[in-house]
């Protein structure tokens, strides 16, 4: 099957700045290469990493290419797979994690190679299915591969009820580690169904005063340095965090006087394998993503202004289509 070159609607940005350089405009469709699959986006989740594109905090680093569609995190059907595709077909129902420079989720089509996605559960509705794959790759690699955090260790959680975070907690209770998880008194209730093993209220309790010794140090947020909070890993201890890579490569230089205390660098990888493991964990009901708003794509700027607040609980969604079987259920 050949598609034919058409017309899309997309979420545009020709310029930097404040979510209401959003427009919605009328863009060429993708055309997929060899090792591409093209898909029909039925919706799109939010990422702090999508508003500080917009803000161009990473113009050095990607460069302008406007027009810019951003977006990561996609649910959609496979239109069309390339020659060198061999796991996809059209017609599947996939979720996945961009991997074009900026991402290009919000809008009617994309692009994807065959290590962005995996098969969408079933059981598991759009958008959550939507909303999980950034976040839930950010969350399990940095525990799993970057921490190497196993069964009886302890890790605190700084950010524990927003997207990365919820799904941290839940991913160390697979990888049966205990866990503290940090977060304001407000949203308490949300995170008990999680069951951490403790909750701290950061309005309540300053952290980095209470008396405990954790294996790993897991800042979503940002907001902790590592030389703020070394003294409450153990020897030997990980701190990981959000705060931006020339910041951590400075803490990095610091090891050496930390009694073997590590720094690690967080840095999501594509991967099919991963995606595949998260969506095991959906289907099962081990991982349960939770969406704080759904929205249209023609209120992407409210979407955008909503998760720059800083008080998302779990995910907000961007709905672009709706899928047939969604319809009918």
């Amino acid at each position: 099957m050949v598609t034919k070159k058409v017309n899309m609607k997309a979420a545009v940005i020709r310029k930097w700045g404040n979510a209401e350089v959003f427009k919605i405009e009328e863009v060429s469709q993708p055309t997929p290469g060899p090792d591409q699959v093209l898909v029909k986006i039925f919706a799109c989740s939010i990422n702090p990493v999508d508003w500080k594109h917009r803000k161009g905090k990473h113009q050095y680093l990607l460069g302008a290419p406007f027009p810019i569609i951003l977006g990561y995190d996609i649910c959609g059907e496979v239109i069309e797979a390339g020659s060198e595709i061999k796991h996809l077909n059209e017609g599947d129902i996939v979720f996945g994690d961009l991997d074009n420079k900026y991402g290009g989720g919000l809008a009617e089509y994309a692009l994807g190679t065959e290590q962005c996605f995996a098969l969408k559960p079933t059981n598991v509705s759009i958008e959550q299915s939507a909303a999980v794959s950034l976040a839930g790759l950010t969350a399990l690699q940095a525990l799993r591969d970057k921490a190497q955090l196993f069964k009886n260790q302890t890790v605190v959680i700084n950010g524990a009820s927003g997207g990365v975070g919820h799904m941290a907690v839940q991913i160390a209770k697979i990888l049966q580690a205990k866990v503290i998880a940090v977060a304001s008194g407000k949203n308490t209730s949300f995170l008990e169904q999680f069951s951490p093993d403790d909750i701290v209220d950061y309005t309540q309790q300053d952290i980095l005063k209470i008396p405990l010794k954790a294996d790993v140090f897991f800042d979503v947020i940002g907001n902790y340095s590592f030389l703020k909070t070394r003294h409450l890993l153990k020897p030997h201890g990980t701190y990981i965090s959000t705060l931006p890579r020339p910041k951590i490569l400075f803490h990095k230089l610091l090891q050496p006087f930390t009694r073997g205390k590590k720094v690690k660098t967080l840095l999501r990888k594509h991967s099919s394998s991963d995606l595949a493991l998260l969506g095991k964990w959906m289907e099962t009901g081990k991982l349960r993503i939770h969406i704080d708003r759904s929205f249209p794509l023609d209120k992407i700027a409210e979407a955008h202004a909503h998760s720059e607040l800083g008080r998302t609980v779990g995910k907000s969604i961007i709905v672009i289509a709706t899928h047939e079987k969604e319809t009918k259920k």
